[in-house]
């Protein structure tokens, strides 16, 4: 496997495998500077490695120099590898609303392409490639929030190869670089295994947890639990006593953060139609106002978190008005957000977030954007050229998350967009948490976290597993709640632990819980903070069995294992509707051949004796009816 890179320049487009040029050994990292010289074409390139030894993960980027005394135009870059000229496989996603990593794969005996185009990271496609080939297997993903292309075609590079490549998109993009100035582009990150696609995965999900998570091992006790407003209430049914009502239920069952979503802010419109007056409260819902609200939750033991779409400005927003010079425009016409690459609407929004903080009292922001930006803005008083609007806004949008990490360092950022349609390292770098997708179901819910932990850690992964949903759009004006009296426990749990995979969020009305329900969320909850540290942020994750998919399709009894470094491990597996009604043999991954491990299953209380090699060869059983789930604790 040889790395490689290709830059278009002035509509010249060259590829090359670079040499070695230098090497730095600073402990864990390897850092490698392959240099160039493309005096010819009016730039110098230089391909810089970062690599870590333990995970075999490589971060990897370009900068491009102007080396002459006119400006140049730079329209496209990409990174990637070139294996042998032989019979290859590559798997990829499609991702749209509600139905986030759908599974795609090409056999590579002709050119392939794919690009998003929507100028978020995740619609379209998500940005991630996993090939097989005969040198071994590939996970590569481009950390980059905007638009991006990847590309796999047989060329001669130094010899017949296979090139696999990922680049910022060229659609619409175009820089112009000043004499002596340079460009660096969005980091690709590859992991290569010898073993299989799903070991080059969980190296990368190390790498995730290693450098890329904001979270803070030393800090933290557990993942974090939050209560969510939105689906049994939306901003049609919210208001002040219900979120006071909630939080009081939600603290006593040791829950301790509260997400006030949507609908807090602005005239008593539409929550879409006045996005970006966050100065306006809706005094109609909250009368008291939201420093009201944000002290009374946080009196109760419960944090206080609050929705933003701080990108976002609705057609009737008064924004529109009073801050023209922010709003960003494409020949002339308003896209509906602000542009970030404008610094003056950086300081804005840094402005909004030290209210919601300061005044309100959050602890958490939950930053959505639920539209898509395109190619961006071309205004041309913004700061930017008219061919790098959406490149410069998310630059803008990653230094105002960077100014708020570094001024409240405590407090917990979630990304959101429409649910999962950005999700990158470039952001997740920058925010905590990233929300998977908006629909929230337990088949939905498994699909996107298999799809997004093909380069994510879980750790990184927030979402709500089988929420309370309000039907006003069927004429049902109370909320619809799959948690009842008459409900089984089986069923019951089997609804949580699917969200407990990862960071977990929780959306209901609980005031309309039966008791038992309540008391049996009190002891799953008390069992994922006792676990989460250990077999979560200090472990690792293998996805044990092929991906489930929504709508009745793919694997039926999905299974994760958890490992801590002390090789212990616990399994989640879940029974999904449509699964046979047969038992279930599920072979472990990543333990020690020769170890003997107590293997108890916790529902059933059965324990058996038996070896790494037999549980990674014979597996564990898997029982139960459909929609049932099994953990199993491994010592």
């Amino acid at each position: 496997m040889r790395f490689a890179y290709t830059a278009c320049v002035d509509q010249a487009t060259w590829s090359s495998i670079p040499k070695l040029n230098s090497e730095l050994d600073d402990g864990t990292r390897i850092h490698r500077i392959y240099t160039e010289d493309m005096s010819r074409h009016s730039v110098s390139a230089e391909l810089h490695e970062l690599a870590d030894k333990k995970t075999g993960v490589g971060q990897y980027y370009l900068k491009l120099r102007n080396q002459t005394d006119c400006p140049v135009r730079l329209s496209g870059a990409d990174i990637g590898v070139v294996v042998e000229d032989s019979p290859a496989r590559l798997h990829y996603y499609t991702s749209f609303w509600g139905d986030e990593f759908t599974p795609m794969a090409a056999e590579l005996s002709d050119p392939f392409f794919i690009e998003v185009i929507s100028g978020r990271s995740n619609k379209g496609y998500a940005p991630w490639l996993g090939l097989e080939c005969e040198s071994g297997f590939i996970s590569m993903n481009i950390g980059w929030s905007g638009n991006w292309q990847a590309a796999a075609k047989r060329q001669e590079l130094d010899g017949p190869g296979l090139f696999v490549k990922m680049g910022i998109s060229s659609r619409d993009f175009y820089l112009d670089l000043a004499p002596g100035e340079e460009f660096v582009t969005p980091e690709v990150y590859i992991s290569f295994s010898g073993e299989g696609l799903e070991e080059a995965c969980y190296g990368m999900r190390q790498y995730f947890m290693k450098y890329i998570s904001l979270l803070d091992k030393e800090k933290l006790d557990t993942l974090p639990v939050c209560y969510n407003s939105w689906w049994p209430f939306r901003d049609i049914l919210i208001n002040e006593g219900r979120c006071i009502d909630n939080a009081k239920i939600a603290s006593s069952l040791g829950i301790p953060n509260f997400m006030l979503d949507a609908g807090w802010f602005g005239s008593g419109q539409a929550w879409e139609q006045t996005r970006g007056d966050w100065d306006i409260e809706n005094v109609g819902k909250f009368p008291h106002g939201i420093k009201y609200l944000g002290e009374a939750i946080n009196g109760e033991g419960i944090k206080f978190g609050i929705w933003c779409e701080i990108e976002a400005v609705g057609p009737g927003a008064e924004l529109n008005q009073k801050r023209p010079d922010l709003i960003a425009e494409r020949n002339g016409e308003s896209l509906g957000y602000v542009c970030m690459g404008n610094p003056d609407t950086v300081d804005w929004a840094i402005g909004v977030v030290d209210k919601l903080v300061t005044e309100y009292g959050a602890h958490w922001i939950k930053f959505d954007f639920n539209l898509d930006p395109m190619s961006g803005c071309n205004r041309t008083d913004h700061g930017h050229g008219a061919g790098d609007g959406l490149y410069a806004h998310y630059q803008g949008y990653y230094r105002f998350l960077e100014i708020i990490h570094r001024r409240y360092p405590e407090l917990v950022l979630e990304n959101c967009s429409s649910g999962g349609l950005r999700m990158d390292f470039g952001i997740l770098s920058r925010m905590h948490f990233t929300f998977l997708s908006d629909p929230d179901y337990v088949d939905q819910h498994l699909q996107t976290f298999w799809g997004a932990t093909s380069f994510i850690h879980p750790v990184g992964c927030y979402h709500f597993p089988q929420s309370q949903m309000l039907e006003w759009d069927n004429g049902k004006e109370e909320p619809q709640n799959p948690i009842s009296e008459h409900m089984s426990q089986t069923q019951f749990d089997y609804y949580i632990r699917c969200g407990m995979v990862s960071s977990v969020g929780l959306s209901y009305d609980l005031t309309a819980w039966p008791e038992w329900c309540r008391e049996r969320l009190k002891e799953h909850i008390e069992f994922f903070k006792s676990i989460s540290k250990k077999y979560m942020m200090c472990g690792g994750m293998y996805r044990l069995t092929k991906q489930p998919l929504h709508r009745g399709g793919g694997e039926r009894c999905p299974a994760f294992q958890y490992i801590a470094e002390d090789g212990s491990a616990y399994v989640f597996a879940f029974k999904l509707k449509g699964a046979a009604g047969e038992d279930r043999q599920i072979c472990l991954k990543g333990l020690v051949p020769e170890r003997l491990y107590q293997v108890h299953y916790i529902d059933r209380g059965d324990t058996v004796t038996m070896s790494g090699k037999d549980l990674m060869e014979k597996g564990v059983r898997i029982s139960g009816v459909e929609e049932s789930s099994e953990v199993i604790e491994l010592n």
